[in-house]
């Protein structure tokens, strides 16, 4: 006499599946989001966040997932959407770092500091030792300010207005205008960031020549660039303080702007992909 199990292969492979749905969100979004490349968090350590934010979805997928199945090109093209809208939502959150990288940039090439370049952990080139600095500190108050708490209810916000089975968000034409837009507002920010060390240090530079019209025998090309470096590392605390406040408004914006992606990219009918 045979016995059948309780859960047999059929309900095992039809939860893997459901899992394998579900992980393929958190995983895009992470392994675009500078908080995790950045700070050399490993591919083990981000599956098993990704795990954590896609295990209470995983009943909710198994439930309407066909028991039929949906056919390997069919699990391919849901895979994918989910992917591409979970690369989407970490070039959102990743925005207001790379905003922090373009202002240390800028502020290595105003203190002639550009030779100096480290290599990043993502893989994706050199970046400056400025930047580094900035983005590392944006980890840091991102994760002390909530910022963990933020990317997981976008996630899951996401998750309910674009079904995990459900074929992929119709685009209108605003659309393209608000990804040109959000590369516009990384490059404007990064540029407003740096504002203020540049400033004090073009006051350095002026304060400089006016002593090189007193003391015309100073070799002030000698000079300004230690002169730039010495104001930069004395403007670095309060800057530091500026940060803190450009952190928190993006954290309190991030809602509005993934409002404004929902209306631009409006959620289709429920149901599974072809």
């Amino acid at each position: 006499m045979t016995t059948s199990l309780p859960f047999g292969f059929e309900t095992i492979w039809h939860w893997l599946l459901a899992y394998g749905l579900a992980l393929s969100r958190p995983t895009a979004m992470l392994a675009v989001n500078p908080v995790f490349t950045r700070a050399k968090i490993s591919g083990v350590i981000r599956g098993a966040v990704a795990t954590a934010l896609a295990v209470p979805m995983v009943p909710v997928i198994a439930a309407t997932l066909p028991d039929t199945g949906v056919g390997m090109v069919g699990l391919l093209l849901l895979a994918g959407k989910e992917a591409l809208i979970g690369g989407a939502l970490g070039l959102l959150l990743g925005a207001p770092f790379w905003a922090l990288d373009i202002a240390g940039d800028v502020l290595d090439a105003q203190r002639g500091a550009t030779q100096g370049r480290l290599n990043d952990p993502a893989g994706f080139g050199d970046v400056s030792i400025s930047g580094t600095m900035l983005v590392v500190a944006g980890i840091a108050l991102f994760v002390a300010t909530g910022g963990l708490i933020t990317l997981a209810r976008l996630l899951y916000d996401s998750w309910a207005v674009w079904r995990p089975l459900g074929s992929f968000p119709e685009l209108d034409a605003r659309t393209p205008g608000l990804l040109l837009g959000l590369l516009d507002s990384v490059t404007r920010q990064g540029l407003l960031l740096a504002v203020p060390p540049v400033i004090a240090m073009l006051v350095a530079d002026a304060a400089l020549m006016l002593v090189a019209r007193i003391a015309p025998q100073l070799r002030i090309d000698d000079l300004a660039l230690s002169l730039r470096n010495i104001v930069f590392f004395l403007i670095l605390p309060p800057y530091i303080l500026f940060l803190v406040t450009y952190i928190r408004h993006d954290l309190a914006g991030l809602p509005e702007l993934f409002d404004l992606l929902r209306q631009t990219a409006p959620a289709t009918a429920p149901g599974v992909a072809p």
